[in-house]
């Protein structure tokens, strides 16, 4: 179901070209690698400058944020760094308990360690024999892996957070189907991070004023991103329990109560999908097996707007200040100069349109643009000037290009068939 979003390694692509287009914006100097633009501290300083909390932020910061010792186990990247609880301390205050102070367990913990490293490898490993293409979409969205002490864990199984997106951390464990249930748990978390800063899933401010929902076990009030986040992660799980068959289970798994926590939690966003954006509605109703609303569409944000009938400039250029990137999908990321910046996805018109004007300042001429549209569509010259129109009309009133010429100008080519 994911995968009719986006595949996972679209989708982590896509999430990298926005943390690009940070990177180029606050430090202009670096040239980012993948590894670095995964990273959860690397993303979590960029996450920061992009809401306007962080003037100061430089090469160095980033790159020191990254230097984090980590040793492998079956593919994932587990933390190893005896300086971890100092590099991860955010995250460590974020999810602790009260009155706890989580530390990383690191090679600096000896034989504990070892054996630790070594049961998440075997977790791993059965993770990916138990669901193999459920671990290849989740495990994806996974950059680090810490695991934390039992003694200083103030009883957390695992966590993730927003803030530093591509982290799980999870309680000493004990056996490895325990740590395999977390991968599934934390990593449908991590996927739904990449969701919502790629896909049309939640608007912050209208979700931060929707009706929160209070579960029947806990009667914990959770606001509504958290409620699809934890639909999703307990829709995740009954899909792994499912797949689980004979495998004995931890003491305290989640997976026997996972199917009927999805459903209560799904039977209350059915009721307040009108909160939700278009992905959001779409996949909520395809993993509930509703059927679609007829009228349900999952643009992007940025579509065309309707042709008004106005004519077409000679040229177009883009708007002082506006600075994007372009993912392998094709799909483009903008911001505009505003504190906070203002950033939003593009649909594919305006994508393609917006990969045309290559760097600020520049113009291109729209005979030139018609005849790439033209050929890039494979459509009629009469289509590429209908879709044309409308998107540039709507780049337009999303005051991310500048009209050069006055349209009265177009009126006889235009009448020719032309659009310039």
């Amino acid at each position: 179901m994911h995968a009719a979003i986006a595949p996972a390694g679209v989708l982590v692509d896509e999430r990298r070209a926005l943390y690009r287009l940070a990177g180029e914006i606050f430090t202009p100097d670096a040239r980012l690698s993948d590894k670095l633009l995964d990273h959860p501290v690397v993303r979590y300083e960029l996450g920061r400058a992009l809401a306007g909390h962080d003037d100061d932020l430089t090469t160095d910061t980033l790159l020191d944020a990254a230097r984090l010792d980590v040793r492998d186990a079956a593919g994932v990247a587990v933390v190893s760094d005896p300086a971890a609880s100092d590099k991860l301390a955010t995250a460590l205050r974020i999810i602790a308990p009260a009155g706890s102070r989580p530390q990383v367990l690191t090679e600096a913990d000896g034989d504990r360690f070892a054996a630790a490293l070594a049961l998440v490898a075997e977790a791993v490993r059965l993770f990916r024999r138990l669901a193999p293409e459920m671990s290849d979409d989740l495990l994806a969205h996974l950059t680090l892996f810490a695991v934390l002490k039992a003694e200083t864990s103030g009883g957390v199984v695992s966590a993730s957070t927003r803030y530093l997106p591509g982290l799980v951390l999870i309680d000493e464990p004990a056996s490895a189907i325990e740590i395999a249930e977390a991968l599934v748990h934390e990593c449908s978390h991590l996927k739904f991070f990449d969701f919502a800063v790629t896909r049309e899933f939640l608007d912050g401010e209208r979700a931060e004023r929707a009706e929160h929902f209070v579960n029947s076990w806990s009667k914990v009030m959770w606001p509504l991103e958290q409620t699809f986040a934890a639909w999703h992660a307990y829709t995740a799980l009954a899909q792994f329990y499912r797949a689980c068959g004979t495998q004995e289970l931890g003491p305290v798994s989640l997976l026997p109560k996972a199917h009927d926590r999805a459903a209560e939690i799904g039977r209350w966003l059915l009721d307040h999908e009108s909160d939700l954006h278009t992905d959001a509605r779409w996949l909520l109703r395809a993993l509930l097996g509703v059927p679609a609303d007829h009228d349900e569409t999952r643009a992007e944000s940025g579509g065309a707007a309707a042709h008004d009938g106005a004519e077409p400039p000679r040229h177009l250029a883009l708007v002082p200040g506006v600075r994007y990137a372009r993912a392998a999908s094709g799909r483009v990321v903008v911001t505009k100069a505003t504190r906070p910046l203002d950033i939003f996805w593009l649909d594919a018109d305006s994508s393609w349109v917006m990969s045309q004007l290559r760097v600020e300042g520049a113009t291109i001429d729209c005979a030139s643009l018609l005849a790439a549209a033209t050929e890039d569509w494979r459509v009629t010259e009469g289509v590429a000037i209908r879709r044309l129109s409308a998107v540039l009309e709507s780049l337009r009133q999303s005051f991310l290009i500048e009209l050069i010429d006055d349209l009265s100008h177009c009126e006889q080519e235009q009448e020719q068939g032309s659009i310039t």
